[in-house]
């Protein structure tokens, strides 16, 4: 494996320096001059040209390419200019005539020289000029042409021609297919005479593709050998980390190496300038014939039609036979038939056979499509039970593939109304599109799965990472999960450039649209850009994590050896949570380019938000801010705010959390507690009182009643002697007499244990000195009952003594 890369980058080593050596010196320099002549004549031949009405898609992009040089030499003279400008400023400073009367005069020589950099500071301040008049010309020249080329685009489009079945139609076709046949004839004969002249002339240099095709052997023979070691072997149930691997070494031998080779070919088909319209049919036989060996690579490599336990994507057995089946025989059929719909109504005017044509093509594809869109294509391999969606990608990929029917479909609709550009179009951009995103989404399963290989703790490269970064041997880490996320937004910029390219978007436009977004617009003097919006999110994450490091230094190191309350470490752990956070944003603000002056607008347009909208979360926010200053609720207090009564467990900085006596949580907004009334049982101490109330018989005395609470209170290990227990006698009633008992406990979550302890003692002393009677109270018949109803009915009672005791005998 060593020996297979040590020979790789030899190969690399010498095409590069075969292309080195092949370069020649650099043509001599015009005078500044016959160059702005000579760009104004290009940018007048190209703004002539591109008035006129009958200039086609292609020609405009041609003219682009043209205007784009010569704006790019212009900026590259202005930016010597500008060079020069500098430099010839620097020497004429110190020679500046000097003021005073005490100063010599200058001498002739240092006039001489002030003069003659004088000179030449004005000679390259207009070179600057000049080059700025035609840089501001072409980008007109530039924005013109983009315009242009999307009126023309949408022009070509919507072109309506004879419609295939009209009789005009079949009656022209013959002689249109006659002379198309004649003049690609012509066209491969004079290639096949003149064509291999060029290269026994020697007028062509093909170290490039001496280069290319020493790389495309070198990539042939490293997947070879990395087929052997690491390749699908014999393996009944292979891991998902071995099928991944073998589909990337398979789409090394089976898709880059073929797409290389046929690249090549057509490089060096095009190197012998054939004739037209050959020039424009090879590079689009050459992209058909590499999109079919890119799908023909990609269903074997991700189908794996004959080993289904090597296949990366979830289709069924059938399901993958059937779909690998489809889309080989549309790319292979389809793609025939738009090479030959392409070569016959190349160049002329060939109304009737583009007609026809059209027509043909689009229900060729129609009908090589639906198969690859039916749902037999895209079951999913589920196990017995399994509660996976029946269908590969879900609802919404077959809402999409309902979507790409109908629109394969519209295209016979539109072949058949005499659109046949629009028609064409549609398919090849579909085809396109689909393709692209097939390729994005199999780029992203298979990153993702190679980056958790590489990640893997029995892996050498997991060992590695962790080794080197002091983690133990079984952590798992979260890096590739980045790398993954920046390798998804590659993916997202390229679909974002390819697929509107695709359907004939000015690539060229999306490229500036690009370029503003990096480069952003200028508000006042504030730039936004996305440039200065990701270095904004790094400054911000980077004082975020400086912010947490230290705030776990402080708190898991310092305040564990300060003698400080709870409450007050985890105010102190929230209020450096809180500056971290604002000093992390400010830092964002001043990377992102926002001067502090200027921030008085946006806290008068926040201020206007908060008013709007925001009025609550600002008034739990600034409630929190004085909850945690004032402290008036600590963490662990025991409260009651606004019927919710529990400990205190978090103030965070929007809400309360509390936990009630049934161990759930309630979060509470923080305006409530300085908007209501808040009882606070632990503000000033955890000390708590605990109430016991009781009533004995009439007959019971009353000192001895008091001198029992008072024994058991203070017998009672965790009930305070100071302040001492208080016994009160409250009153006399005709049931008995109430006594009260009030003892003092030092904690609070005590009171619960203490009360409890409290009544079991006082009931064993009150039976032990016979106060109460433990025997139950007999039960009374109903008889019984009615009988003594009546006789409390029968009674003249006076009101004062309604309420008197019973009578024993009950």
């Amino acid at each position: 494996m060593r020996d297979a890369f040590r020979l790789a980058g030899l190969v690399l080593w010498l095409c590069i320096g075969a292309t080195a050596l092949a370069q020649t010196g650099t043509p001599p320099q015009r005078p500044f001059s016959q160059l702005v002549n000579l760009w104004t004549r290009q940018l007048d031949r190209i703004s002539d040209r591109a008035e006129q009405g009958d200039v086609q898609a292609a020609e405009i992009d041609s003219l682009r390419e043209q205007t784009t040089d010569v704006r790019a030499a212009a900026a590259a003279a202005a930016a010597l200019a500008r060079n020069d400008l500098a430099d010839t400023k620097k020497l004429l400073a110190p020679l500046e005539p000097r003021t005073g009367t005490d100063q010599p005069p200058d001498t002739e020589a240092v006039k001489a020289e002030r003069d003659r950099l004088t000179e030449q500071a004005a000679i390259s301040e207009s070179r600057v000029k000049h080059c700025e008049v035609i840089i501001a010309r072409a980008d007109q020249l530039l924005e013109r042409m983009t315009k242009l080329r999307g009126q023309v685009v949408l022009q070509t489009l919507l072109h309506r021609g004879l419609s295939p079945v009209s009789p005009g139609a079949w009656q022209q076709i013959g002689p249109e297919i006659v002379a198309a046949t004649q003049t690609l004839a012509k066209a491969m004969a004079a290639w096949g005479r003149d064509g291999l002249s060029s290269f026994r002339a020697g007028a062509e240099d093909l170290s490039p593709l001496v280069f290319w095709a020493l790389l495309t052997v070198a990539l042939w023979w490293i997947g070879r050998l990395l087929r052997r070691r690491f390749g699908r072997g014999e393996a009944a149930e292979p891991g998902q980390r071995d099928r991944t691997i073998a589909a990337a070494i398979d789409g090394v031998g089976l898709v880059l190496v073929p797409i290389l080779a046929v690249w090549l070919i057509g490089k060096l088909l095009a190197a012998s300038h054939p004739p037209a319209p050959i020039d424009s049919l090879l590079p689009a036989l050459i992209n058909r014939v590499i999109s079919f060996l890119l799908v023909v690579g990609l269903t074997a490599t991700a189908l794996t039609t004959r080993r289904p336990a090597w296949r990366v994507l979830p289709f069924s057995d059938a399901s993958a036979q059937h779909l690998s089946t489809a889309l080989r025989r549309l790319m292979a059929i389809g793609l025939l038939v738009d090479f030959v719909f392409l070569a016959l109504t190349q160049g002329g005017d060939r109304e009737a056979l583009r007609a026809v044509g059209a027509l043909v093509l689009a229900a060729t594809v129609a009908l090589l499509t639906l198969p690859a869109l039916a749902d037999r294509a895209w079951q999913a391999a589920r196990p017995e039970g399994s509660t996976l969606p029946a269908m590969v990608g879900g609802t919404w990929w077959s809402m999409a593939r309902l979507a790409l029917s109908a629109a394969v479909l519209s295209s016979i609709v539109f072949a058949l109304l005499g659109y046949a550009t629009l028609a064409s179009h549609i398919h090849s951009a579909l085809a396109s599109t689909c393709l692209l995103l097939a390729l994005a989404l199999l780029a992203h399963r298979l990153s993702g799965d190679l980056l958790d290989t590489a990640a893997a703790p029995e892996t050498a490269t997991g060992r590695w990472v962790r080794r080197r970064f002091g983690l133990s041997p079984d952590r798992t880490l979260r890096g590739q999960n980045i790398v993954l996320l920046l390798i998804d937004v590659v993916l997202v910029v390229l679909l974002g450039i390819g697929i509107p390219a695709a359907w004939s978007v000015d690539i060229d436009a999306i490229l500036n649209g690009f370029n503003q977004l990096l480069h952003g617009v200028r508000i006042g003097n504030v730039r936004i850009s996305l440039e200065n919006i990701g270095m904004a999110i790094l400054a911000f994450g980077l004082a975020m994590l400086l912010a947490r490091l230290i705030r776990s230094i402080v708190r898991d190191r310092v305040m564990p050896t300060v003698d400080a309350p709870l409450p007050l470490r985890q105010s102190i752990d929230a209020g450096l949570n809180y500056v971290g956070v604002i000093i992390a944003i400010l830092i964002g603000i001043t990377a992102l380019g926002i001067d502090f002056t200027n921030l008085a607008i946006v806290l008068g347009a926040l201020s206007v938000g908060i008013g709007l909208g925001l009025q609550n979360i600002a008034n739990n926010v600034i409630s929190g801010v004085i909850l945690l200053v004032e402290r008036p609720v600590k963490a662990g207090d025991w409260v009651s705010v606004n019927g919710h009564e529990g400990f205190v467990r978090r103030i965070n900085i929007r809400a309360t959390e509390i936990e009630t006596f049934q161990r759930t949580h309630v979060i509470v907004p923080n305006s409530l507690f300085l908007q209501n009334p808040v009882i606070n049982r632990t503000y000033a101490d955890t000390s708590s009182r605990v109430d016991i109330s009781l009533t004995v018989g009439l007959a019971a005395d009353v000192t001895k009643m008091e001198t029992i609470l008072r024994e058991t209170a203070l017998a009672h290990p965790r009930v305070l002697r100071v302040p001492a227990p208080i016994v009160r006698f409250v009153r006399v009633t005709p049931t008995g007499l109430e006594f009260e008992l009030f003892v003092f406990v030092s904690q609070l979550a005590d009171r619960v244990v203490v009360n409890n302890d409290l009544n079991r003692d006082l009931l064993a002393r009150m039976i032990e000195e016979k106060i109460i009677d433990p025997r139950p109270v007999p039960e009374l018949r109903v008889r019984d009952l009615d009988k003594l109803a009546g006789r409390f009915a029968g009674d003249k009672v006076a009101p004062d003594t309604q309420h008197a005791s019973p009578s024993p005998s009950l």
